[in-house]
């Protein structure tokens, strides 16, 4: 961008703290709440949000650091740890782990309606969240940049309006029965590997 070859881009700070450069300028777009995807046959799929305390014996993967490091800051915030056993190469990997039963995960939430049908999520309270922007040159501005910035605005409003706070409202749904062994409530996670 800062060769002049892009006249926008749309970023993530994930995880946050998007370093701040004095060649290019920002526009807060919005919050993406992130969320656990879980396999459709799991306990808690269809409840309502839950804390990720629910969620501190369950395998996770992971394909990338960055939703890795917002997941293990969110569990330590819970005062538990999160266990990334599997690692995955990208996404389509990730959800084929999850969707054979030997993890779940945490996504963004931008991504939850392209989803395979065979997962499905679960909300978290006070989820962990990522900025999305839209960065620009400071330089003299393309004039299809001000309308395009307009159209990401109200698109990403539109999709993905602030959400209220998010509480426990299943308490049933918070934990799988008390002794029920892990690969009976979604599989079994043996040991760290990656996706096929």
């Amino acid at each position: 961008m800062t060769a002049g070859d892009l006249d926008i881009a749309v970023v993530t700070d994930a995880p946050p703290g998007l370093p701040v450069d004095a060649q290019v300028e920002r526009l807060f777009l919005g919050l993406d709440a992130m969320v656990v995807v879980l396999p459709v046959g799991h306990p808690l799929a269809g409840c309502g949000p839950v804390r990720i305390k629910a969620l501190a014996d369950e395998c996770w993967v992971e394909d990338n650091e960055g939703s890795a490091a917002l997941l293990r800051q969110h569990a330590a915030r819970a005062g538990v740890s999160a266990r990334i056993d599997l690692t995955a190469a990208d996404l389509p990997g990730k959800l084929a782990l999850v969707a054979t039963g030997h993890a779940i995960a945490l996504i963004p939430g931008v991504l939850t309606s392209a989803l395979r049908a065979d997962v499905t999520t679960l909300p978290l309270v006070d989820p962990p969240t990522r900025g999305i922007y839209a960065i620009t040159p400071r330089r003299a501005p393309h004039p299809r940049t001000e309308p395009l910035l307009h159209e990401l605005t109200a698109a990403f409003t539109s999709a993905y309006p602030a959400q209220a706070e998010h509480q426990p409202t299943e308490p049933d749904c918070h934990a799988a029965a008390p002794g029920t062994p892990r690969q009976q409530r979604h599989g079994d996670c043996k040991s760290s590997g990656s996706a096929p």
